[in-house]
């Protein structure tokens, strides 16, 4: 990871950060068992716990964040390599991935006490967020979105529901996206919702995905919101929305491609173990090796498209194109790489003990979310190519 940053970023006025934040992650997985991630991966609640604080006691959510706010700036790059890497061994916290993506509008375009009240306690875990986006009638079209906020007097009364909430029951705030205009399709606006507010009800769902990061649907029944929960200005929410899509997509990329090296590096271990004919190791056969090694060359050319886009992102440019086809070829390598882990293991890679199967469910489930792969596809088509628009 040294040489790949060194070789992409040496002339970064913040160099001397990101070779900071690699000797911190480093630190943190010694601090840790090599097969720890299985345990975290089946859903062990008291670790989880163990590495999200680990986490917030090196500072790392402090990365992105300002100074003037006990932050300690990088911009994305930062949160980019503590996720790829924590994910390289099992330990990222998605607790802080879904965080970091919620305070972001804020950051941008929250007031100077929003910032201090919502943001900066995130910074030491003392507040975690959940995103309150996706409908049952509202997935990847959040113009349908029916949830409502509506003004009375000085608070907003919230009305409606939301669906696959990760996190939603451990969540002190929710990032809520809800319609203000009361006529027609209606404009969106962002808030910060209190999730123990009267007037919300959660569901838990029959989904186990990310281990013990449970998902929710959730209930909101005439919920009062004080006046300052609204983000920036009433009615364009969608634009703070979208200004935020380029920094999800790409550390969602960096989960998918920490998560392949994982399987992949797990999986050459059983396979240079195991022996089944004449007593050669089965990854001495090329039918083993070449699915593996496409793994590994897919990968990391998902890899150099992800910081590429982290470079473009955080020096003002145009992102849009390399976050998303980063998106499209990490989540597309990743799952490819475990499935081709859970057949170099044979039988035993459908033991969840081996921990093959989770992982597969972490890469496969970013084909679909935060966007699925087909909508990618079509804004590379319109956008990169000046094809028409197809939906």
């Amino acid at each position: 990871m040294r040489e790949l940053i060194s070789s992409l970023f040496s002339g970064s006025e913040h160099y001397d950060l990101y070779m900071g934040v690699i000797e911190t992650v480093e630190g943190i997985v010694r601090e840790f068992p090599e097969d720890t991630w299985k345990r975290k991966m089946i859903g062990d609640a008291a670790l989880e716990k163990q590495i999200n604080e680990t986490v917030y006691e090196a500072g790392l959510m402090g990365l992105g964040i300002d100074e003037k706010y006990s932050g300690m700036g990088g911009g994305l790059l930062g949160q980019i390599l503590v996720t790829d890497m924590l994910a390289q061994h099992g330990l990222f916290s998605f607790a802080a991935v879904l965080t970091g993506f919620c305070r972001a509008p804020i950051l941008n375009h929250g007031s100077p006490a929003q910032i201090e009240k919502y943001a900066v306690p995130s910074i030491t875990g003392e507040k975690a967020f959940c995103i309150l986006a996706t409908e049952p009638d509202a997935g990847t079209n959040t113009f349908k979105i029916s949830t409502r906020a509506q003004r009375k007097g000085d608070k907003w009364v919230l009305n409606g529901q939301k669906t696959y909430i990760t996190k939603a029951a451990e969540s002190d705030y929710g990032f809520l996206i809800a319609k203000t205009d009361m006529e027609g399709e209606g404009a969106l606006s962002v808030f910060v919702l209190d999730m123990k507010s009267p007037g919300i009800e959660m569901q838990p769902m029959n989904i186990n995905i990310f281990g013990e990061d449970k998902q929710y649907t959730v209930f909101f029944d005439d919920v009062e919101m004080p006046a300052d929960a609204l983000v920036g200005e009433e009615g364009v929410g969608s634009k703070y929305m979208f200004a935020g899509l380029n920094a999800e997509r790409l550390i969602i990329s960096a989960m998918a491609v920490g998560t392949a090296d994982l399987a992949l590096r797990e999986t050459v271990k059983y396979v240079n173990d195991r022996t089944l004919f004449n007593d050669r190791p089965t990854g001495a056969y090329q039918a083993v090796q070449h699915p593996l090694a496409q793994g590994k060359a897919d990968n990391e050319a998902a890899r150099l498209l992800m910081y590429h886009g982290t470079k473009l992102f955080d020096e003002g440019g145009d992102a849009g194109m390399y976050s998303n086809m980063a998106k499209l070829q990490s989540a597309n390598a990743a799952t490819a790489a475990c499935d081709a882990a859970i057949q170099s293991h044979g039988g035993s890679g459908m033991d969840e003990d081996t921990g093959m199967l989770a992982l597969w469910r972490t890469a496969r489930v970013l084909k679909i979310a935060p966007i699925n792969n087909e909508m990618i596809l079509n804004y590379i088509a319109q956008h990169g190519m000046g094809l028409p628009r197809s939906y």
